[in-house]
């Protein structure tokens, strides 16, 4: 798993300017149990100490802002580099080598074993070589003292690895349960989808009609706005599927599907009610403005030359019933029911309302 580390980046060196910045306030506070004398302590302790932290810094900085490919590890050298200058501006100071710590700790924050052990290794020999080089720094501490603090820094090590793989694991296994909850979300919407929606035409089905229409009645109980229901049937549409086969019929009933959908407004709602049968809810409108839209569909439904019915055309009788308070979900059903086969009796193709 790859991070984006140019927030951490500007993160750690904050982090560095604030630890040289604080360096510097101590130094200056701890020249009253200084024996130096203060222009000395104040350029050997304090300016030259601090200037090269700075320039340490500001290197680590360029690489950032250069988008180094090795931007990464320059960052954790950089950390590495000002923890040597602190322990090289006072070897005395036993304390100071704790800043050994540093680059190890930080380099944790990256998640990736390869710099943990690159930073590790590189502390350990560069410590060790300025212990060589500078007798100072190695008369400051027992060989035994020596011995045990890389034993520290890589016990250290360890723990940030074990930390860092731990985090790794816990962080797998939350994108993995988040995936699984998405997937989980996904198949049960599928599902509600299915149970509530017609396979072949992708219109609402009968089930779905039947509880948007007791909500739509429980409403209007309350805000007394109108609702007309409308029931299309295709007509003689057994002959369509005994002379063309059901297949054509299916397409003839998903086309007409589409056309009733793209007709309506954004407040109706339209279910295939079984076989050749639909019904629409007109929601909000005077009784005039939902006949316009019901003749407007049942003209361009007899108008379609259907391609898999060889150019043949199909009609529908539609029911429509205006709901009044009161009245009831049967019987309001009911009434439209009856003035759909009103229409089919009276020669089919047209619309009767009640």
């Amino acid at each position: 798993m790859e991070l984006d580390t140019r927030k951490l980046n500007r993160k750690i060196l904050n982090v560095y300017w604030l630890i040289i910045f604080l360096a510097i306030i101590i130094k200056l506070i701890n020249y009253n149990f200084s024996d130096a004398p203060l222009g000395e302590y104040l350029i050997y302790f304090v300016a030259i100490p601090g200037v090269i932290g700075a320039l340490i810094v500001m290197g680590s900085e360029i690489a950032v802002r250069l988008d180094n490919p090795v931007k990464d590890f320059i960052v954790i050298t950089a950390g590495l580099l000002i923890a040597l200058n602190f322990i090289y501006s006072r070897p005395d100071l036993i304390i100071v080598k704790a800043a050994l710590f540093l680059p190890i700790l930080t380099s944790g924050a990256y998640f990736k074993k390869r710099i943990i052990i690159y930073t590790t290794v590189l502390t350990i020999v560069s410590y060790s070589t300025l212990s060589v080089i500078d007798p100072m720094l190695r008369s400051s501490i027992g060989v035994i003292e020596h011995f045990t603090l890389l034993a520290m820094l890589s016990i250290a090590a360890l723990a940030v690895i074990g930390i860092t793989e731990r985090g790794l694991e816990l962080t797998e296994h939350y994108r993995q349960s988040i995936e699984d909850q998405q997937d989980l979300l996904v198949k049960n919407t599928l599902m509600e989808k299915l149970s509530k929606t017609d396979s072949l035409t992708g219109m609402y089905n009968q089930i779905s009609f039947h509880q948007y229409l007791n909500e739509l009645l429980a409403h209007h109980s309350q805000y007394h706005f109108s609702i007309q229901m409308a029931i299309f049937d295709l007509d003689n549409f057994k002959q369509v599927n005994d002379t063309y086969g059901h297949r054509a019929g299916d397409e003839v009933l998903k086309q007409i599907a589409e056309l009733i959908q793209e007709e309506i407004t954004s407040d109706d709602f339209a279910a295939r009610y079984g076989g050749e049968e639909f019904i629409v809810l007109f929601v909000g409108k005077p009784m005039e403005r939902t006949i316009e839209l019901i003749e407007g569909i049942r003209s361009k439904i007899q108008c379609i030359s259907f391609r898999v019915l060889e150019g043949s055309r199909v009609t529908v009788s539609i029911g429509v019933n205006e709901y009044d308070a009161g009245m009831g979900k049967e019987a309001f059903f009911e009434k439209a029911d009856k003035l759909l086969y009103s229409a089919k009796r009276n020669g089919k193709n047209q619309v009767k309302t009640g």
